[in-house]
């Protein structure tokens, strides 16, 4: 790696501070006339305040000034120059200068050791050589995204031949991240079920990592493009269609790294709880990437992404281990999301106004409408218990959670009546729904109270909680 050469660090809190005056200075004039005149030259000597570091996780690419893209220089020694475009810097800047397009070779690359926006290669360059060049924030060891990468011909005799015109980038990546399903029985079993293998942990078993017939695309998750080996990111992201479909285009020949991390939004939302099956184990991570290389306007399919589910599919109902029919099972559950009246007055004289997402009469009863919007947020880790039998006296039965994407469900239930409740103060839903109350559920003593009826192998799982909190919606 090479070392960058010193460049002009003004702009970055250094000042130039003029020397001493000399001793007759000081002796024709006080110590306090002379401590004004150093205040004034060094204020009129072009001194700025230092920027504040950004913090790692806010890193963004920088913005690449000069020399312009596709640009002739005349010296063995460019100058490269960018700008960063927040209220803050990183520690430093990570520049990546090579002979191919796809910086396999970093040997001309270095770094600014601060956050300095200048800088040259640490040797001379070749005369009539194509280069490439990009640049990423850094602080410490940790890389933010690169900028796109540009290039520069050098032309420092002024007799080179016009350097090759860049291909242009008609390139593509594209495939499928779905639902690698593999379905468990909740007994404990040795031999691993259609669909799935045996896991890192003795006993435990997960989707094979295989795409076969009749496994669904997932919507909305979000997958990384970075240039180079692995890792590497910030170049282009995409998101999965309504198919689980994505497609990065306009690439130029190259190696890239193709990654999804489950640990960030969107895909907390979409994908959590569960782990990465293809193109390789996640690991518990929730991360997983591969590097793709691809040809001059080459189109690179089936680049897949296998995703299994912690507690999906459901278990399938077990097969009767006699020929006595045995009676099937059914399951309950829902989904509980944040329910939202966006009102306005109603205080100070201001007369009530309804907005979006309320009902009822503001001169009387009104609140949130029941009805899941598509802004409105589902609400994780609440929980629900339920009990067999009528609400009246119910014998508890067990309870559960909702998961990140506001779901519950209850699993494996004979046919018959049942009560699904949610107390507001009890099962550390307090700190999670107090002040408030369901939207589109009457309570009994302030506590959710649905009883349901289930038929042998019925699976209710459309029970909607809309949970509006106390003048918050």
């Amino acid at each position: 790696m090479m070392v960058a050469r010193d460049v002009d660090r003004t702009a970055w809190g250094r000042c130039h501070i003029p020397e001493p005056p000399d001793e007759n200075v000081m002796n024709k004039h006080d110590w306090l006339t002379v401590l004004l005149i150093l205040l004034i030259a060094a204020a009129l000597a072009g001194c700025s305040p230092p920027v504040p570091t950004c913090p790692t996780e806010e890193l963004v690419a920088p913005a690449l000034l000069a020399p312009d893209n596709e640009a002739v220089v005349n010296t063995l020694l460019p100058t490269l120059t960018w700008s960063y475009p927040a209220n803050c810097s990183p520690e430093g800047y990570r520049i990546d200068l090579s002979p191919v397009a796809d910086f396999s070779d970093t040997s001309l690359s270095g770094g600014t050791g601060d956050p300095s926006t200048a800088w040259s290669p640490g040797e001379e360059l070749e005369d009539c050589t194509v280069y490439f060049w990009r640049v990423a924030g850094i602080n410490g060891t940790t890389l933010g995204p690169f900028t796109g990468s540009r290039a520069l011909a050098v032309d420092a005799t002024g007799s080179c031949e016009p350097p090759t015109p860049v291909p242009e980038a008609t390139a593509s990546i594209s495939g499928l991240v779905w639902h690698d399903l593999c379905a468990l029985p909740d007994a404990s079993i040795s031999v691993p079920p259609e669909g799935c293998v045996a896991g890192e942990t003795a006993g435990a078993f997960q989707a094979n990592g295989v795409l076969e017939p009749g496994e669904p695309g997932l919507e909305g998750v979000q997958l990384s493009l970075g240039a180079g080996l692995c890792p590497s990111g910030g170049l282009a992201t995409a998101l999965t269609g309504p198919d689980g479909t994505y497609e990065f285009t306009g690439l130029a020949a190259g190696t890239y790294c193709l990654s999804a991390n489950a640990l960030v939004e969107p895909n907390v939302a979409v994908l959590i709880p569960g782990d990465w099956t293809a193109p390789a184990p996640g690991g518990g991570t929730g991360q997983v990437s591969a590097p793709v290389t691809v040809g001059e306007g080459e189109a690179v399919p089936d680049q897949n992404f296998g995703w299994d589910y912690q507690f999906l599919p459901a278990p399938p109902t077990p097969v009767p281990p006699t020929p006595s029919p045995t009676p099937a099972v059914g399951s309950i559950g829902g989904l509980i999301w944040n329910d939202v009246c966006q009102y306005t007055g109603g205080s100070g004289g201001e007369p009530l106004v309804l907005g979006e997402g309320c009902t009822g009469d503001p001169a009387g009863v009104w609140g949130a409408n029941g009805v899941m919007d598509g802004d409105e947020e589902p609400m994780g880790r609440v929980t629900f218990r339920l009990g067999a039998g009528s609400c009246m006296a119910p014998a508890f039965y067990a309870s559960t959670d909702s998961n990140s994407a506001g779901y519950f469900m209850f699993i494996n239930l004979p046919a018959g009546v049942y009560c699904l409740s949610l107390n507001p103060l009890t099962d550390g839903n307090d700190s999670l729904l107090i002040p408030g109350g369901p939207s589109n559920w009457p309570t009994v003593g302030g506590v959710l109270l649905i009883t349901i009826e289930l038929d042998a192998g019925e699976s209710r799982l459309d029970i909607g909680v809309g949970w509006e909190w106390q003048h918050l919606g």
